[in-house]
């Protein structure tokens, strides 16, 4: 039940919307534990790891001046494995770099890993799109492995599906 609930709030869903959405029993159940589990938070002063953005991109959302001292105290954004964001971190990202768009990322499409956990892979797919103008980089160096696990690397990775493409390599030998 709480995965379900700390899903919800990485897509930025609260109680209501929740119940809204729910088609069987156990969404209607989780719906349920959601607006007491939230009642619980509230009574207590609490905030669960979900609540730290969500709350957050309400506030910005609902408090455009706010927003903007946020956005004036943040001259530029680093997200490192952008890959593994969420909606909701995506969401504030959004609010936060524009309209500057002073926002650096790093990420590989190919390490997302943690869907699981909410990450959506089209946060790092669409990048170029939403932030029109960017540059991009692509880091194809390695430092560590040998060019025949990297080749192996390669011919794996461009199997999967929905992928911007690269070409790992190494000025180290060939290895075993």
């Amino acid at each position: 039940v709480y995965s379900r609930i700390a899903a919800a709030k990485n897509e930025l869903i609260g109680p209501k919307e929740y119940e809204s959405r729910s088609s069987d029993f156990f969404e209607t159940r989780v719906a349920q534990v959601y607006y007491l589990y939230e009642k619980k938070l509230q009574q207590n002063g609490a905030l669960d790891f979900g609540d730290l953005i969500f709350k957050t991109v309400t506030l910005f959302q609902t408090t455009p001046e706010v927003l903007e001292s946020y956005r004036h105290q943040l001259h530029y954004i680093l997200i490192d494995e952008y890959q593994d964001t969420n909606r909701a971190q995506y969401i504030l990202t959004r609010l936060l770099s524009e309209p500057r768009n002073n926002l650096c990322v790093v990420g590989d499409d190919d390490q997302s890993i943690y869907r699981w956990r909410g990450a959506d892979i089209q946060n790092i797919l669409n990048f170029e799109a939403d932030y029109s103008g960017c540059k991009v980089i692509r880091l194809e160096q390695n430092y560590r492995s040998t060019q025949t696990i990297l080749s192996l690397a390669n011919s794996v990775i461009s199997n999967n599906q929905g992928r911007k493409g690269k070409n790992l390599w190494t000025s180290n030998g060939g290895g075993e």
